[in-house]
């Protein structure tokens, strides 16, 4: 006889369950084999978008130096023509991008709502008794959040991505020495951002929690003053309502250190690049680096990496920060309706010792 338990195998010493991470990446990996030929086109218009990149801090370069300062107009014209045609261009990627974003992110939608009928479906035939209205919920405004923020995040970390490499190109063919300046704050003002990612998104979740805990209480609170005053129960109620805020100001207080860690971070990626460069200015000169050169990488820095950094931040802490629809606070006190405060009102003059 196998050594079995009563209600099945025995479960190997140490197993656990897999994270939602190690569910989610096949099923990723496995959506995305099928769509090699969107995903080679997307990236197509990415390379034409970081192209307009490199060629618009590289024209300005190049039209200093060759043009300008070297006394030829007409040559520094034509390189900020080129800079200016390149930035029609990335015009167009931009066009050819959405275009294949939406070829990316509507089969995901498609995906997603067969799979919650289905499961719809088969909860309905297997327990009637137990169906209920959540699926409407996840039918409509969930797929369109899971839409929205898969394509918001494919978005910015591609757009990040493609011009960071054709901004670090263009440093790179300025004078490599360019990139000794820019590269270690670049990389470690975003080792910090992503250190801050998780723990910010959960203080934010946090806050939101107790803020709406402390609606839902000042709501019933409202709708229950009478019967309140009518048992007494001010003290009470005040002492409750009182730790609530006090949980509250703590997630803020919390949620506000985070957030200057995250300012910092873009400091630190977006900002402190430009001081090295501006402070290393007279090194550099020494070592060959011309007036073009320098406003050619300062471009970069500031039209193209600083706004991309922006970009990126807030859209991550967005995305991470976001909590799924129709979640209330506090089980049990989601009903906002006047039903709904009227019977929290009941259970707070319970709380307090008398049945209304």
């Amino acid at each position: 006889m196998s050594p079995t338990s009563p209600t099945g195998p025995a479960s190997p010493v140490g197993r656990t369950a897999p994270g939602p991470a190690r569910r989610l990446l096949p099923r990723a990996a496995r959506f995305l084999r099928h769509r090699r030929r969107v995903l080679v086109r997307l990236g197509g218009w990415s390379l034409l978008e970081s192209a307009q990149t490199f060629l618009v801090g590289y024209g300005v370069a190049q039209a200093l130096d060759r043009g300008f300062l070297a006394g030829s107009t007409g040559t520094g014209l034509a390189w900020l023509a080129v800079a200016a045609a390149a930035t029609v261009a990335g015009g167009l990627a931009v066009r050819g991008v959405f275009r294949g974003l939406a070829d990316l992110v509507e089969p995901l939608r498609d995906g997603l709502l067969r799979h919650v009928v289905t499961r719809a479906l088969r909860g309905a035939v297997a327990g009637p008794a137990r169906a209920d209205s959540s699926s409407v919920s996840r039918l409509t405004h969930q797929t369109e959040l899971a839409r929205d923020s898969f394509a918001g995040l494919v978005l910015v970390l591609r757009s990040f991505v493609f011009t960071a490499a054709g901004a670090l190109a263009g440093l790179a063919s300025l004078h490599p020495l360019l990139l000794l300046v820019v590269l270690p704050p670049l990389v470690l003002g975003l080792l910090l951002f992503m250190a801050t990612l998780v723990p910010m998104a959960a203080r934010q979740r946090d806050f939101l929690d107790a803020d709406e805990a402390l609606s839902t209480r000042y709501g019933a609170v409202a709708a229950g003053l009478r019967d309140i005053v009518a048992c007494g129960a001010e003290r009470r109620t005040a002492g409750e309502s009182d730790a609530l805020v006090a949980t509250e100001v703590r997630a803020a207080r919390s949620l506000a250190r985070w957030a200057a860690a995250r300012t910092v971070a873009l400091g630190v990626a977006g900002h402190l690049p430009v001081v090295l460069l501006l402070l290393a200015t007279p090194w550099l000169l020494e070592r060959g680096l011309t007036a073009g050169a320098l406003l050619g990488a300062l471009t970069y820095l500031t039209q193209s990496l600083l706004p991309a950094l922006r970009t990126l931040m807030s859209a991550l802490g967005r995305a991470a920060g976001r909590r799924g629809p129709h979640q209330p606070a506090v089980e049990g006190q989601g009903d906002l309706r006047p039903g709904g405060l009227r019977g929290a009102g009941r259970r707070l003059g319970r709380a307090a010792g008398v049945g209304l």
